[in-house]
């Protein structure tokens, strides 16, 4: 059944309360449960602390808006721990990093599939051959460390392939800002798509820059460092797209 938004009244601010124990819910399991309950678990993380993000940087600029918006940020707040708490300890930092590739390269390829307009298609593609590329690399590199096969976190739904080598994604910063949609023209699920990429980009990039100094072995750090580049790279391509003259 889809979901018609425009049906569903919400509930008010002042009803939406979590517990302690609401938001710190039982885990997933690494191999018991289904690859894609955590890729959607991850994306709505990504989606949940976009708002968060835009939100603070909103207030700082808007100082009749602080109150609700405060409000509203509590809220986000906890539905956040709820979605991302949902990740299991039995999970090592290099098994979730395959598992948020395995978020960008799915959820981009079935953006891309879907999206209208063909010039932002070939944008999500053109990112899309590069998260193939973190995939195998951080593939291998989970074989060095953890002598562990990728396939077990991502069950053979995601394919372990070359993208476009990383020696030649690092580009002058000029060359990953594309041109916009127009917010007047385009379809609505070019803007949702848009909206929903750049958030699972920009939480993929704040991951691997925390996580990346937590290792020690010097090819681990040096990876982390070349792909948590490209990731911001890649939140500069994807928040470009957006009609910057929007409200």
């Amino acid at each position: 059944m889809g979901l018609n938004i425009m049906d569903n009244r919400g509930t008010p601010l002042d009803r939406q309360r979590f517990t302690w124990r609401d938001m710190v819910g039982k885990p997933i399991s690494k191999l018991d449960d289904d690859a894609y309950s955590r890729v959607h678990i991850i994306l709505l993380n990504g989606l949940e602390m976009e708002a968060l993000r835009f939100s603070h940087g909103c207030a700082r600029m808007n100082k009749e808006l602080q109150p609700v918006l405060a409000q509203l940020r509590r809220v986000e707040q906890h539905q956040a721990t709820t979605v991302n708490w949902l990740i299991g300890a039995d999970h090592s930092p290099l098994e979730t990093t395959i598992a948020y590739e395995q978020v960008a390269i799915d959820v981009t390829a079935g953006v891309a599939l879907r999206e209208p307009d063909e010039y932002l298609a070939q944008v999500y593609r053109f990112g899309l051959l590069e998260d193939f590329d973190h995939m195998y690399r951080y593939s291998a590199l989970l074989d060095r460390l953890e002598g562990k096969d990728a396939n077990n976190i991502l069950q053979s739904y995601t394919d372990i392939l070359p993208g476009r080598p990383t020696i030649v994604e690092h580009r002058d910063p000029l060359d990953d800002l594309r041109e916009p949609y127009d917010r007047t023209a385009v379809h609505p699920l070019s803007k949702l798509h848009a909206l929903t990429i750049m958030a699972a980009e920009q939480q993929t990039h704040n991951y691997y820059m925390n996580v990346g100094p937590l290792f020690s072995d010097p090819m681990a750090r040096l990876l982390y460092a070349e792909i948590a580049s490209i990731e911001e790279q890649h939140t500069t391509q994807y928040e470009s797209i957006i009609d910057p003259s929007e409200g």
